[in-house]
């Protein structure tokens, strides 16, 4: 449809800022956000307006009603919400406003709460994912595999990749997402993709 879009990305739950910066970028373009999904967002095109974005998480609320009503009444118009617990808010942007203004003040328990189970599991998967690359190692020295010589490296880029999920996680001072340059979790299934692929194809040659 003319004068809209959908653009897919997929973050990471220690990278909820980058989102957000990702949006304030998206509507100073002129892009809008009409819906925000799991895997994409979708914008509408109106370069009149721009907006400062916040997301909010927090699984339990008990009158939503009453939740988008507190944020509403600090400013703060309701977007949407995902089924994982995130709620998207935005203001009207005003370069005469501090920043401070566009900041969500909350107790931050929900979010704290989200950053530890998250960081739990992503510990787990890293040794997993360790103990799995040690595993191939040693099966492709003892079999001579390139497959399992390429599983191996696979299984050890995703456990850097998780790593730097879980030292994210676990350092305060970035665990906001900020100062970081990449992109976790696009990372992550685009080198499970393209080091699969690779599998498949010298299993058949």
């Amino acid at each position: 449809m003319k004068g809209y879009k959908r653009v897919f990305n997929i973050y990471a739950a220690w990278e909820y800022t980058r989102e957000i910066e990702d949006l304030n970028k998206m509507s100073e373009k002129g892009w809008q956000l009409v819906k925000a999904g799991l895997i994409s967002n979708y914008y509408k095109k109106n370069d009149s307006l721009r907006y400062r974005y916040q997301l909010d998480y927090n699984t339990k609320i008990e009158d939503m009603g009453r939740y988008i009503e507190t944020f509403r009444e600090q400013g703060w118009e309701y977007v949407n919400s995902t089924i994982n617990g995130w709620h998207y808010f935005r203001k009207l942007y005003d370069a005469a406003l501090p920043n401070d203004d566009f900041e969500i003040y909350n107790d931050s328990e929900s979010l704290k709460e989200m950053q530890k189970k998250w960081q739990k599991a992503a510990v787990r998967m890293f040794f997993i994912l360790i103990a799995c690359c040690i595993l191939e190692i040693f099966n492709a020295i003892r079999t001579q595999s390139l497959v399992a010589a390429v599983l191996s490296g696979i299984l050890f880029l995703e456990s850097i990749v998780i790593g730097c999920g879980v030292y994210v996680l676990r350092n305060p001072q970035r665990a906001d997402g900020h100062k970081r340059h990449w992109n976790g979790m696009p990372a992550f299934f685009l080198i499970l993709m393209a080091g699969f692929a690779a599998v498949f194809i010298l299993m058949f040659i």
